[in-house]
């Protein structure tokens, strides 16, 4: 009994980091600490980009479990409460059933942004990205009002259920039209500022961070994995403002 509930426990422990974009060592030790904290004699798991593996020997009795993960974000205030939590646990005897409350308590206290501030944040970081590549005047509202056209493509898409390379690649789309569309009403604009700034919010710089620290701590499967993944990301971003240039380029009669 003791066994499978340690089993759920660093499960559920684990799925909460790795969907919030942990890295694998620190999902491997949280992991360790909650098991031992709560009486496992000994704990060997492996951490991948899609999956836990788990298993625990507690009182004589070894356990193995599987779980497959799915859908990945990015929600540092999660990882770093739960990293607290399985470290206030160390050398003290603890109850299976407790931690879980105590995991409950951070999934409530760490359920993100509200929508309009994740709108605002896209906005202003989009124009402040624009300003930092040479945007001005004009620029800046347009880059704003792309910024906010793009964010909320990529969130419809994403609440759609389309893939993630999918829902970047039409961002990007949605960032190129938008900035070449305003190039006919503001004809003193920088098109290539504003595409700049308001694509930003899309690129995958926490996840390529990720994975240099995943291949630095030796975690080289996680670390190639994300880091392909962070390439892909780029990849379908540039493709679609590229498609979009593209077409402008050798269709549009307005000259760019």
């Amino acid at each position: 009994m003791l066994t499978e509930q340690l089993l759920e426990l660093g499960l559920y422990a684990g799925t909460l980091l790795l969907e919030s974009g942990a890295e694998v060592y620190r999902i491997e030790d949280t992991i360790y600490r909650m098991a031992r904290a709560c009486g496992a004699d000994s704990v060997e798991t492996i951490v991948t980009p899609t999956g836990l593996y788990l298993t625990i020997t507690a009182k004589g009795v070894s356990g193995t479990k599987v779980r497959r993960i799915r859908t990945r974000s990015t929600n540092l205030a999660r990882v770093s409460a739960i990293n607290t939590l399985s470290r206030s646990l160390s050398g003290q005897n603890n109850l299976p059933d407790d931690v879980l409350d105590g995991l409950g308590e951070v999934i409530a206290n760490t359920t993100g942004y509200p929508a309009w501030v994740q709108f605002l944040a896209a906005i202003v970081g989009g124009t402040a990205f624009a300003n930092l590549f040479g945007a001005s005047g004009m620029d800046l509202p347009a880059a704003a009002f792309c910024s906010l056209l793009v964010y909320s493509s990529v969130r419809g898409a994403s609440h759609l259920g389309l893939p993630r390379l999918l829902a970047d690649f039409i961002g990007g789309i949605v960032a190129g039209a938008t900035a070449l569309s305003l190039t006919a009403v503001i004809t003193t604009m920088h098109y290539d500022r504003v595409i700049i700034g308001s694509i930003m919010s899309l690129v995958p710089g926490v996840l390529l961070t990720t994975a240099v620290r995943d291949m630095l701590s030796g975690d080289l499967l996680s670390g190639t994995a994300r880091m392909s993944e962070a390439l892909f990301i780029a990849a379908a971003i540039a493709a679609g403002v590229g498609a979009v240039l593209g077409w402008w380029l050798r269709w549009s009669p307005l000259p760019v």
